[in-house]
């Protein structure tokens, strides 16, 4: 199994420091601001890298930086996926599916397996933000 999310602590306080990698982008964090430029640097000096500043958007997640520390919200990805699929007018549901309905596979041709997908896809990356979509999305993916 690949290790994408690296733990450790800084040399001079015990906070953690993290590193958090996805195919060719790291995102490095940490209370203590020396230690992560100290890593940062290590990095640097064995690989080819770009330091892009504080982070704002990673994986479909933005990243908002407040006094209290970080806000991590998907309001901007959930919202160009509605706009993408025409359901903006929608209304939402307190329970997006019946834990008791039976689903069948759909062969005719009237059914977009395409863009399907894309929409099973898409809703992946919102079950971590809105866990009651976990299901009906685990559920339907087992049509992909």
């Amino acid at each position: 199994m690949d290790t994408s999310l690296y733990v450790g602590q800084g040399c001079k306080h015990a906070h953690a420091l993290c590193v958090l990698l996805y195919v060719d982008d790291l995102v490095i964090g940490g209370a203590d601001l020396t230690d992560v430029n100290r890593v940062k640097a290590q990095l640097s000096s064995m690989l080819v890298m770009k330091d892009l500043g504080n982070l704002h958007y990673f994986l479909g997640i933005e990243v908002i930086h407040t006094p209290s520390g970080l806000l991590l919200t998907q309001h901007h990805y959930a919202l160009n996926m509605l706009l993408k699929l025409g359901m903006t007018a929608c209304k939402s549901v307190a329970t997006p599916v019946d834990r008791n309905e039976k689903l069948q596979n759909d062969p005719s041709p009237a059914c977009d397996h395409l863009r399907f997908r894309q929409i099973i896809r898409g809703l992946i990356y919102l079950t971590i933000p809105w866990p009651d979509l976990s299901y009906p999305t685990g559920l339907l993916s087992q049509f992909m």
